[in-house]
């Protein structure tokens, strides 16, 4: 009885020993099949994020591209051209012991032919570059909010990257990340802004001032008033916000109202008051809200909704295409300029071509090649060359079927003469005499109070250029076509430079001093109507010298038929004769009223009384930074951005176009503020409304934003798919 007792309890442990050992090898089985659904989920978390990092590095490459270059064919990134390749970063990246990724040979990270597309475990493919279009970045779409570019018109191209990734486990397997997304390459005309400043933005008016359009800044921006300060549209800036003055100004700080209109069209001020929701107030401590404020970013996202946006909220400098960052000169150690000045390469005049050529570095001669194609003097049409002793002769390029310069064997540009029968431009040397009273009066040219230089003048009589063009007739030119054979809307008056060649790291060299071009009988300028067909509209004059404008400017004098942000209403916008685009790009720009006597240009103010002055025209010049000529020395300000000679006490200047501080002065480099001078006009000044619906002046440089958007993850077919037609379009 005993051993069938036993015998039980044996076969009793062995089936709870049995169920033990089932339950523990299920919760083994278990855990070893989420160890390995686990393993597997991390293999391919690998690829993805391996798949995502190739298309960021995509896009850095493209950023490089696109920066320094001007024109790319649509096949830019084919297999035969110079296709997109996995970096040496990636590759030393994924590498190492803990990575499963796999990498291509050392050949096969880039494609070498059409056909090989799509046939590496791991690869970026870089699809055609579409020729773009324009597009209107509507504010209140949904998404818009937060685009620095909002209400704006931009031309966009959308480059497609598809990048594929495997990781590869001995046990566990491998698993492969297919993903797309489109770069989106915009640019954006620098006349697109009501002000646009590439160096440090100052802006401290003493009466009331309102700014009607977007304001972008390059770098940091100071905002203060004395009687109060308004800003109708979006603001961006790439450095910080500060409210006073820049600390080398040497001025006092005024506490006058600073306000900028939020995405609901609400005014805000800078200064904490009733204009804030009652969140910000509990995140802010009082005062003046500055970029060092701690919950800066928070702030101004609750307070201005996307229009009001800085570097802290990743806004990038917007320089135009192939021009790199400006670099302000801070080494208070040393009288030396230091800055880097390289926008100012826009108003200089072109360069052999074995200059270029000569350069070892291939970006360096890339970002070069780039420059010299968004100059005025490149792109001119028509240019009027004066030598130093004021002789002048007319000259368009000869151009490839690209519009590209033509050079000669020795790398000159080839010159095609022109000779206008009814010569529009003249030169004046400086001449003075003394009168009967024993004053000395000048008789010709005029002298500068601000730089205080007596100066030889080259007069460019607008009116008359503008009815030798607008007549069309080979038999106006002795020498040379018609007009309708060259005219494309930019003049580039072009003086000779101080060196033979720059020894510059900003390849800077200004033209010589002691001259300036006056442009007079201005009213009306070259909008010629044969031009039209081709979208050419109005006028561009640009110069490397000082610029001294007398008189109204594409305008008919009236302040009662147009207004600072709306053309003349008795003249049709952009026809033949009538207000027309245009642009005034010079080493700096002072605008004299029809008033102004040359012969007593160097007597009191009291000898320079100002009249009612209207002009219509962007511009784009440069100035003397804070700081520049001294550490007490105030740039001027948005508000002294245009210079003046003349007492404007109870006059208006009205402006209606574009402000663009694009550099430093490199021949007009006395400092703002001397006493003497000038006195204020009352300024009427705003954004041309017709430059936002895209007429604007010819030559108009544009700036380059990046963005990426639409990304999303494929399936293997659908990878598949967008290779399959990304090859028929690299062989179509």
């Amino acid at each position: 009885m005993k051993n069938k007792k036993a015998g039980t309890s044996i076969f009793v442990v062995l089936i709870v020993g049995t169920a033990i050992s089932l339950t523990a090898y299920s919760a083994l089985d278990y855990v070893m099949g989420e160890m390995k659904r686990n393993k597997k989920a991390y293999i391919y978390h690998e690829a993805r994020q391996a798949s995502e990092a190739l298309i960021q590095s995509g896009f850095a490459d493209l950023h490089s591209r696109f920066s320094t270059r001007s024109a790319f064919p649509v096949d830019s990134l084919s297999p035969e051209n110079n296709p997109l390749s996995i970096p040496a970063e990636f590759v030393t990246i994924h590498s190492s012991f803990d990575s499963h990724v796999v990498i291509p040979t050392a050949e096969n990270l880039s494609y070498k032919t059409i056909d090989a597309l799509g046939t590496e475990d791991t690869e970026l493919v870089g699809g055609v570059i579409p020729p773009g279009d324009w597009r209107y970045i509507n504010p209140d779409s949904p998404g818009n909010e937060f685009d620095e570019m909002k209400g704006t018109r931009v031309f966009v191209r959308g480059v497609e990257l598809l990048s594929k990734a495997t990781a590869r486990h001995r046990v566990f397997g491998e698993s492969t990340a297919y993903s797309r997304q489109i770069l989106e390459v915009r640019d954006a005309p620098l006349f697109a802004y009501a002000i646009f400043y590439n160096v440090p933005m100052e802006i401290a008016p003493g009466p009331r001032m309102n700014v009607y359009g977007p304001v972008h800044a390059n770098t940091d921006m100071w905002l203060q008033s004395g009687g109060g300060l308004y800003f109708h549209d979006k603001m961006t800036m790439a450095g910080k916000l500060y409210h006073g003055r820049h600390p080398d100004s040497g001025k006092g700080d005024s506490s006058g109202a600073v306000g900028i209109v939020n995405s609901d069209g609400d005014m805000v001020s800078l200064n904490e008051d009733s204009s804030w929701d009652d969140d910000s107030k509990a995140l802010f401590g009082g005062g003046w809200l500055e970029s060092d404020e701690t919950n800066f970013i928070d702030l101004v996202a609750n307070l201005w909704g996307g229009n009001l946006q800085t570097g802290d909220h990743g806004i990038r400098t917007q320089n135009p295409v192939g021009v790199a960052d400006y670099i302000e000169d801070t080494d208070d150690s040393t009288s030396a300029k230091e800055s880097l000045n390289s926008a100012y390469n826009i108003i200089q005049p072109i360069l052999d071509e074995t200059v270029i050529t000569s350069i070892t570095d291939p970006v360096e001669r890339q970002s070069l090649q780039s420059i010299e194609s968004q100059k005025y003097s490149y792109k001119a049409g028509l240019t009027i060359s004066v030598d130093a002793s004021g002789n002048h002769s007319y000259f368009t390029y000869e151009r490839d079927a690209t519009g590209g310069i033509v050079y000669d064997g020795a790398g000159k540009p080839t010159k095609i003469d022109l000779v206008p029968a009814t010569d529009f431009v003249a030169a004046e040397a400086f001449t003075s005499e003394v009168n009967g009273d024993g004053d000395e009066e000048i008789t010709a040219g005029m002298h500068d109070k601000r730089m205080g230089e007596d100066l030889n003048i080259l007069e460019v009589d607008m009116g008359a250029m503008a009815a030798v063009i607008h007549n069309n007739d080979a038999d106006d030119w002795t020498r040379g076509e018609a007009p309708e054979n060259w005219w494309n809307g930019i003049v580039y008056v072009e003086f000779p430079q101080q060196n033979a060649t720059s020894d510059r790291e900003d390849y800077v060299n200004p033209a010589i001093g002691g001259w300036g071009v006056k442009v007079v009988n201005g009213s009306t300028i070259p909008n010629p109507a044969f031009a039209h067909s081709k979208d050419i509209f109005g006028t561009s004059l640009a110069t490397n010298q000082m610029m001294y404008v007398q008189g109204d400017y594409n305008s008919d004098g009236d302040d009662s038929s147009g207004s600072p942000t709306s053309p003349d209403s008795n003249r049709d916008f952009a026809d033949e004769g009538e207000e027309a685009p245009a642009a005034l790009i010079a080493d700096s720009i002072t605008f004299l009223s029809d008033g102004f006597d040359i012969a007593k240009s160097d007597g009191s103010s009291n000898d320079r009384i100002a009249q009612d002055t209207e002009v219509s025209a962007a511009i784009m010049t440069g100035l003397v930074p804070s700081g520049e000529t001294g550490s007490n020395s105030y740039s001027g300000g948005v508000e002294n951005f245009p210079r003046f000679l003349e007492k404007w006490t109870g006059k208006t200047l009205t402006i209606r176009g574009s402000i663009v501080a694009l550099f430093e002065s490199e021949v007009g480099t006395e400092r703002w503020g001397k006493g003497g001078v000038y006195s204020p006009p009352n300024r009427d000044w705003g954004f041309h409304e017709k430059y936002a619906e895209g007429f604007l002046p010819p030559g108009t440089p544009t700036s380059r934003g990046f963005r990426g958007r639409d990304y999303m993850d494929l399936s293997s077919d659908e990878y598949a798919s967008h290779i399959a037609r990304i090859k028929s379009e690299f062989t179509e």
